[in-house]
């Protein structure tokens, strides 16, 4: 049994890095270690618990700074460092679990994708939200420094684990550094359950937040050119600009009197399950995803995912064409002609093939991989 150190700046944001936080601290526990957290934030178990879904066998001792804190999110994950000055000659092994850059090395890193790359010269450029306004430039960009002129020191330092093909590419490119595929964890179960449901609607799902940069937005103007097939967007508003967003793409719907279009913000999981049931397309709408957690869902709940052709969801997810349809631009013309043909492949054995893809991506899959990578490393 080893003593282990997982360090996340806060699990009260119920992410997608969150989850694969959890996950490994589940892992590991459940392989007899002991496991202790160290934050930023003091974790809320009640909220995480519910959020997540994710229950650990105990909640496991934790090291914090604040009480609260909910401002300046991308600074905090760098002051989890502080818990490796004063406990990591107390601990057999340090995790790094939300993967951004400490001013001190650490023995295992899941780096989901390096922050710093967001703004080179590449195509995902101009997808990237701190580039969007002055407001945002100015907040990222000393981050964007300190990350950059670390990164290379401090990783070559560190076992580097990734999402994704498409993210171990970056990572070489711009951290000089090998890194290890462990895709995260997707619990699958209630969604392989929903893809035995074989009778379906010429339909289409989009799961998402509400957010300009997710460009739910285009949904009615995809919709009105398939005006035979009902579209079903549900998403999450939270917060000011995310409501805003939402409003604006209601009163495009209600004022091009689309039928075929129905938003559901902030849907239980019970509806998500039932509608998935549903479809028989999953529309992802966000290019150049670091892996793209929802796209396995749609896959394990029986749906052809249609997606931008970039990212984990194209390369490491649909397999550049081989479980799911691409298109290449952000054109609704496009996408509908893409939606014709993952609705024209859709059939009993497409679902078979579907939901067994789905099956390399699951949380089973994820702690095995996980206990893998730790017991190599230390031995």
């Amino acid at each position: 049994m080893m003593r282990i150190l997982i360090l996340h700046h806060t699990l009260n944001s119920c992410g997608g890095g969150e989850r694969v936080a959890l996950h490994v601290i589940k892992a590991l526990m459940e392989n007899g270690h002991d496991v202790e957290l160290g934050t930023v934030e003091k974790t809320d178990w009640n909220k995480v618990y519910r959020l997540m879904g994710v229950k650990l066998p105990k909640v496991p001792k934790e090291h914090f700074l604040l009480r609260e804190i909910k401002k300046f999110g991308i600074y905090q994950r760098s002051l989890t460092a502080l818990h490796v000055a004063k406990f990591k000659k107390g601990f057999d092994l340090t995790i790094n679990t939300h993967g951004d850059v400490m001013p001190l090395p650490v023995d295992i890193t899941y780096l989901h994708f390096p922050v710093f790359a967001l703004l080179a010269e590449e195509p995902w450029k101009y997808y990237v939200k701190y580039l969007k306004s002055a407001f945002w430039r100015l907040y990222f960009e000393p981050y964007h420094i300190m990350q950059k002129y670390l990164a290379r020191w401090m990783f070559s330092r560190s076992l580097l684990l990734t999402n994704s093909k498409f993210s171990k590419k970056v990572i070489k490119k711009y951290v000089g550094c090998e890194s290890m595929v462990v895709y995260p964890p997707v619990e699958i179960e209630d969604y392989l359950q929903v893809s035995k449901n074989l009778d379906r609607e010429n339909a289409v799902i989009t799961i998402s937040r509400f957010t300009p940069e997710k460009h739910v937005h285009l949904v009615p103007y995809i919709a009105k050119a398939l005006p035979d097939v009902k579209f079903y967007v549900i998403g999450s508003v939270r917060g000011f600009q995310s409501k805003n967003y939402y409003q604006k793409v209601f009163k495009e719907v209600k004022e091009a009197n689309l039928k075929n279009v129905s938003l559901i913000p902030n849907a239980p999981h019970e509806i998500k399950l039932k509608l998935l049931g549903k479809c028989k397309v999953f529309l992802h709408l966000m290019p150049f995803e670091h892996f793209g957690i929802s796209v396995v869902e749609g896959m394990a709940s029986g749906c052809v995912p249609v997606v931008h052709k970039s990212g984990g969801q194209w390369i490491d997810i649909v397999e550049e064409g081989k479980y799911g349809i691409g298109y290449d631009k952000l054109s609704p013309n496009e996408m509908a002609s893409a939606i014709k043909k993952a609705l024209h492949e859709w059939s009993p054995e497409k679902v078979n093939s579907l939901t067994t893809k789905a099956n390399v991506f699951s949380a089973e899959r994820f702690k095995e991989r996980i206990i893998q990578v730790v017991n190599a490393y230390v031995s």
